[in-house]
């Protein structure tokens, strides 16, 4: 699920900033993860084996994706402040972040709403056709404009209703907007106090006593912006040398814990401490290893980096019409819907999702300006 949100951070310099693209990268990275785990591992289901593959379970791993968007988060959103102490970085964030996540939801919210007032989803039949019950769950009530309208602005922050949501993908969304309003409390109130580390490990081992892990990994996004500040410090030189193994124990991870690979869904939709850990360990040795991070810098990761927002938003939306009309249509035609019809119709999906969140970063673009545009009036 973060959300793969895009966050701007602002730093001190154009060259600082140059250095942080590669969280936009791994966000993209992360973002195309949770899009395989619907698509490959709920709307396939147990259709065919293939995906059903041990290599297939780190990259359709959605919930440990669904953390390091939690991770990235509290690190965009406090390595401005950590790197410049300026408090008005958090003062602009702050006032701007409702927005940034309200508008591109309204959008989607609407979107949906107007697919299912036209008929033009076909989820529930194609659940009921394909035997998934998870794909007939969503969207089987009359479409209300005003229901989506307040979807979009206020219910999506404060409901979990999957079976009534205009797109029920959207549960982090809370999340990741109390969480950021803990990161920005913590950088304006703590961080500029000597033992800020002693009350950081506090609420750390606050989070960890109440397995609140969701709001743990901003905490541990925090931490691993703490660090980056200070990165040219001997003991994380002399770390880089274990960077790529900590990279790889976090894959391991992922793909013998069965994550994403056909499982009921409550059990892939846990969290716990591990899934934390390893998705702050990529996320660590994304700010501290070099070739990692060229990697998440290259013109692709760039990219999908761009689109990690728009794509994470409307691709539940593009499953519920055109992957489920595709189902129905193979089933029903000379084809059928083997093996090879699954193939294609993953594939024609996967094209379909890129393209509408091609078009939907217009949408992203003009959130970015209204909310610096309001963030700007509200601190004059």
């Amino acid at each position: 699920m973060t959300q793969a949100i895009n966050v701007n951070v602002v730093v001190e310099s154009p060259a600082a900033q140059d250095r942080l693209v590669f969280l936009d990268g791994l966000r993209g990275w992360a973002a195309l993860m949770v899009v395989l785990s619907h698509l490959l591992v709920f709307f396939v289901s147990g259709t065919v084996q293939t995906y059903k593959a041990w290599y297939w379970a780190f990259p359709t791993d959605g919930n440990l994706a669904v953390f390091i968007f939690f991770v990235l988060s509290g690190f965009a959103l406090s390595i401005g402040y950590i790197q410049t102490g300026r408090l008005s970085l958090i003062t602009s964030l702050c006032v701007r972040r409702y927005l940034r996540l309200a508008i591109p939801i309204l959008c989607v919210s609407l979107l949906a709403y107007a697919l299912h007032a036209a008929g033009l989803l076909y989820n529930v039949d194609a659940g009921k056709s394909a035997g998934n019950k998870w794909l007939a769950n969503f969207y089987d009530f009359a479409p209300n404009l005003l229901g989506s309208i307040k979807f979009g602005l206020y219910d999506v922050f404060v409901h979990s209703d999957a079976a009534r949501s205009y797109n029920p993908i959207l549960w982090t969304m809370p999340i990741e907007l109390y969480g950021s309003f803990i990161v920005f409390s913590v950088c304006a109130l703590l961080m500029h106090l000597k033992k800020r580390l002693f009350f950081i490990a506090a609420i750390l081992l606050y989070f960890i006593l109440t397995k609140n892990i969701y709001y743990l990994s901003f905490i541990a996004g925090v931490c691993i912006a703490l660090c980056y500040r200070y990165r040219e410090k001997a003991i994380f030189r002399k770390a880089r040398f274990v960077l790529p193994l900590l990279l790889l124990a976090a894959i391991y991870y992922s793909t013998v814990s069965l994550r994403g690979r056909g499982l009921p869904v409550p059990q892939i939709a846990r969290g716990d401490f591990l899934s934390i850990l390893a998705a702050a360990g990529i996320v660590f040795v994304a700010a501290f290893c070099a070739p990692f991070r060229r990697f998440l810098e290259t013109p692709l990761s760039r990219y999908l980096g761009s689109i990690s927002f728009p794509i994470y938003l409307t691709h539940f939306i593009v499953i519920c019409s055109f992957s489920s009309g595709m189902l129905l249509y193979l089933t029903i035609s000379e084809y059928g819907y083997g093996a090879a019809s699954v193939h294609f119709n993953v594939l024609a999906s996967l094209l379909a999702c890129f393209a509408v969140a091609h078009l939907f970063r217009h949408v992203e673009n003009f959130t970015i300006v209204v909310a610096r545009r309001f963030s700007d009036y509200m601190q004059r």
